[in-house]
C-alpha cells in the first residue's frame, strides 16, 4: 500500500487525540488523578482483584498503587477485604460512592467517544466496527495486557458483544 505511512501516521494521530480528549473530560469530573480514575474503572470491572494484580494492569509499582488505593479508601471509594481464596491476601471492591464515580468517568468517556461517531452514518459506523474488532484483537494475547488495554473500557458493554480483546487471550 503506497499510503501505508500516511494511515499509520493518521492511526496514531487519531488514538493520541482520542486519549488526550477522554483525559481532558475525565480530569474535569474534579477527581484527584487520572491514575485515581482509571484504578476505580479497573476494580470496578474485575472486583475481587489483588493489589498486585491491579498493580500490573495500571503499570506502577506496587507500593504506588497502595498509596492510590490507601487515597481511594480514604474517600469511600473503594474497600479492602480478606480474599476468600487465600486469607493472608486482601482483594478490592468500589463502593457505592466508587461505583456513581465510575459511573460518571465511563459516561464522560463515551461523550468523547460517541461524539466522533457523529459524523459516520449507520454503514460507516459498521464498517468501522468491524475494522476496530480486527485491529483490537491483535493488539496482545496476554491476561495482564488486555486488562491494560481495557483498563478504562465499560466491559459490561462489550461482555455482551464478545470483547474482541479478551476473546484474543482465550
Amino acid at each position: 500500500m503506497k499510503n501505508e505511512k500516511y494511515l499509520s501516521n493518521l492511526v496514531g494521530a487519531f488514538a493520541t487525540a482520542v486519549a488526550s480528549e477522554v483525559e481532558t473530560n475525565i480530569s474535569e469530573l474534579g477527581g484527584r488523578s487520572l491514575s485515581h480514575e482509571v484504578a476505580l474503572v479497573a476494580i470496578h470491572n474485575h472486583p475481587h482483584e489483588t493489589i498486585d494484580i491491579l498493580s500490573k494492569v495500571l503499570g506502577i509499582t506496587h507500593s504506588g498503587t497502595v498509596r492510590l488505593i490507601n487515597t481511594l479508601e480514604k474517600e469511600g471509594l473503594v474497600e479492602r477485604h480478606k480474599s476468600p481464596q487465600d486469607a493472608r491476601s486482601v482483594v478490592l471492591c468500589v463502593t457505592l460512592d466508587g461505583r456513581i464515580r465510575v459511573e460518571s468517568i465511563l459516561k464522560s468517556r463515551e461523550g468523547v467517544t460517541s461524539k466522533l461517531l457523529e459524523s459516520f452514518n449507520d454503514n460507516q459506523k459498521q464498517d468501522f466496527l468491524k475494522l476496530l474488532e480486527i485491529a483490537m484483537s491483535n493488539l496482545t494475547d496476554k491476561e495482564v495486557e488486555a486488562r491494560r488495554v481495557c483498563k478504562l473500557c465499560n466491559e459490561g458493554v462489550c461482555r455482551k458483544f464478545g470483547c474482541p480483546v479478551e476473546n484474543a487471550i482465550k
